[in-house]
């Protein structure tokens, strides 16, 4: 029964370090297939590191330098795969909760394109002062209108060392679209005559 567990754990611990090397390295492709990246920053809980990542890497580095102290290099090997994943976890996430602001729309999470917004979608968007920057709402259309009616939002915290940059790529981006959307002046006397 013992010899069946731990061939269990062991599978256990291969399965999850193949799959934190593939959402790795599928949040890398992602993070180099964005073009024409104006700006980005770190939008982790943890001073802008992903809080649970992080603690977990921690975690497990104390415990591998107790392993590597007491010398117990039966579980070398375990705590190796274990600080891969750890490597792997913190990868992904870090580059998940970064957010890109591109020439063709803003990339609130790069492993998820329902948070991905071209700018052409964008109607309105409101600015509120917060504690450290600004937090942005961008009401938009969706492109798929026969699945949801309405509109959606996104809310996005910029912090105060991007802040004016964010704002002038919005005014870029979103001036001339608002011009184009506003509404035609109506000459009254003229269809009151017709």
């Amino acid at each position: 029964m013992k010899e069946i567990l731990l061939i269990f754990f062991q599978g256990t611990v291969i399965l999850f370090t193949i799959a934190s090397t593939f959402m790795a390295g599928y949040s890398l492709l992602n993070k180099f297939r964005l073009r024409n990246v104006r700006l980005n920053w770190r939008a982790g809980k943890m001073k802008g590191y992903p809080l649970f990542a992080t603690a977990f890497l921690g975690l497990i580095g104390i415990l591998g330098i107790i392993v590597f102290l007491i010398r117990d290099a039966s579980n070398y090997q375990i705590f190796s795969a274990y600080v891969w994943i750890g490597c792997m976890w913190f990868i992904t996430s870090y580059l998940a909760s970064k957010h890109y602001i591109t020439d063709y729309g803003i990339v609130k999470n790069i492993n998820e394109p329902s948070q991905t917004i071209p700018w052409f979608q964008v109607m309105d968007f409101v600015e509120k002062d917060r504690l450290h920057g600004s937090e942005f709402t961008f009401t938009y259309s969706e492109m798929d209108k026969s699945l949801t009616e309405g509109y959606k939002q996104l809310r996005l915290f910029v912090p105060v060392s991007k802040r004016k940059s964010f704002q002038k790529t919005i005014s870029l981006k979103l001036k001339s679209q608002f011009e184009e959307d506003s509404l035609p002046e109506i000459d009254l006397k003229r269809i009151q005559e017709e």
